[in-house]
């Protein structure tokens, strides 16, 4: 029963916050984060596990947390069976450090996060 609550919770998170960030609906912190991944017409896009779902998900409120910008996810790679690794980009003014990347791991945890 504990296995089918966390996937169904965090598909429904998933599907509401793509509701709440569709244009023309206001904006939220994490508008460009998943519209990278969600919001385009690639279908490739909506290939990804639920464990690549949530890495995108924990690695850009990592990001929107650390920067308060507009965060966008430009790329999803599962590295390791426990590892998976997010690219995305910062809209900030400093165009130095306007890169991230971010280390998900299946128990959950961040475990490297970097802007560049």
């Amino acid at each position: 029963m504990r296995k089918i609550i966390l996937p169904a919770l965090m598909s429904g998170t998933l599907l509401l916050g793509g509701c709440a960030a569709s244009p023309g609906y206001g904006g939220g912190p994490l508008d460009g984060v998943l519209g990278g991944i969600f919001g385009s017409n690639d279908p490739g896009d909506r290939d990804l596990s639920e464990f690549e779902r949530a890495a995108v998900s924990a690695c850009g409120r990592e990001a929107d947390r650390t920067t308060r910008d507009r965060v966008r996810v430009e790329r999803v790679d599962q590295v390791t069976r426990d590892t998976v690794r997010v690219d995305g980009r910062i809209e900030t003014r400093d165009r130095d450090r306007d890169n991230f990347t971010c280390t998900f791991r299946s128990d959950g945890r961040i475990v490297d996060f970097r802007i560049f």
